[in-house]
């Protein structure tokens, strides 16, 4: 069999079929985060989702996910609580997950180079553009099987196509560690001085770096395509990114926003909203009267089990 031939066998025996969800939502949903390797003191308590391994010396070293078959340290610091933190968390992750539980498609985070004049004109670039693309383009057309099938677990109305930027400046001591992991992502960013664009979407995934001259018209419409575009391939190894350290229930994330909290009245509530009843002396009248009252108890008992049936159906939707 020729090479070629070869190949595309084993990539469609390994990648499953398309579907029609956008990658940044399929992402978020089904692509679970690769584990990074970490090196702590044998006493260090570290939360999060690590490969730990504990040897006799004071300090901590982050490796790549034993996926990338990469053995360099990313970054290393003296074992402390402040160091942990930094490893497991920022101020920049935070936004970013706030923006993502908020909705948006992906944020674009700019790491800048220091120099002002690069900075500002690549932020200005980038958010024109990004602006622009929001205008134009549009989310691919849902197949309603995927839905059915648990693809995607918001309506198609529940998806927005939204991205936005974020600026961090290169020598920003609460990012040390972030930062380390972005530079990390490809092999030969640490040693480049210019600003760098890193679009990020689904559970903390950085697609690709942008450098300097390299933030133009062409590489931002074309990954912001690839982000909002039906996800061709399932298989998250198949596609282009690296995962990130976020300290986030993902989870949660996409379960609250498919059922949004939904407040059912209280039964007193039900019971004041019911019509008042009063008695009459006229015995004839006494009789229509007891037949209302069993009428409005019947509609209540009716309202207090449509309510107890809808809180099954959320309940089992949760």
């Amino acid at each position: 069999m020729p090479l070629r031939f070869a190949v595309v066998f084993l990539f469609a025996t390994t990648c499953a079929s398309a579907c029609s969800v956008p990658v940044f939502r399929y992402a978020l949903e089904h692509w679970e985060a690769d584990a990074y390797r970490v090196t702590v003191p044998y006493e260090a308590k570290v939360e999060g989702k690590f490969h730990v391994m504990r040897v006799d010396a004071p300090k901590i070293e982050l490796r790549h996910p034993a996926i990338m078959r990469n053995e360099e340290v990313i970054w290393s610091a003296d074992y402390n609580d402040a160091n942990v933190k930094l490893l497991v968390d920022s101020p920049a992750r935070q936004q970013i997950a706030g923006r993502f539980g908020a909705g948006e498609s992906a944020v674009w985070v700019l790491l800048e180079s220091g120099d002002k004049i690069k900075d500002d004109e690549a932020s200005k670039f980038l958010d024109e553009r990004l602006e622009y693309l929001a205008g134009v383009m549009e989310l691919p057309k849902l197949d309603q099987q995927d839905v059915k099938n648990g693809l995607l677990s918001v309506p198609g109305d529940g998806l927005r196509l939204a991205f936005s930027t974020l600026r961090v400046k290169r020598d920003d001591a609460a990012e040390v560690a972030f930062i380390a992991m972005l530079l990390a992502s490809e092999p030969d960013l640490r040693g480049l001085n210019e600003p760098i664009v890193f679009p990020i979407f689904g559970q903390g995934r950085v697609l690709y770096a942008l450098v300097g001259k390299g933030i133009k018209v062409e590489t931002v419409d074309r990954a912001a395509q690839f982000l909002i575009g039906s996800c061709s391939c399932q298989v998250k190894e198949q596609n282009p990114g690296v995962d990130l350290v976020m300290a986030v229930d993902w989870k949660k994330m996409v379960k609250d926003q498919a059922m949004p909290g939904q407040k059912l009245p209280e039964l007193s509530e039900i019971v004041d909203l019911l019509p008042q009843t009063v008695k009459i002396g006229d015995e004839t009248k006494s009789e229509s009267v007891r037949s209302d009252q069993w009428s409005m108890l019947l509609s209540g008992a009716v309202v207090v089990l449509v309510l107890a049936l809808l809180n099954r159906f959320w309940g089992r939707r949760g």
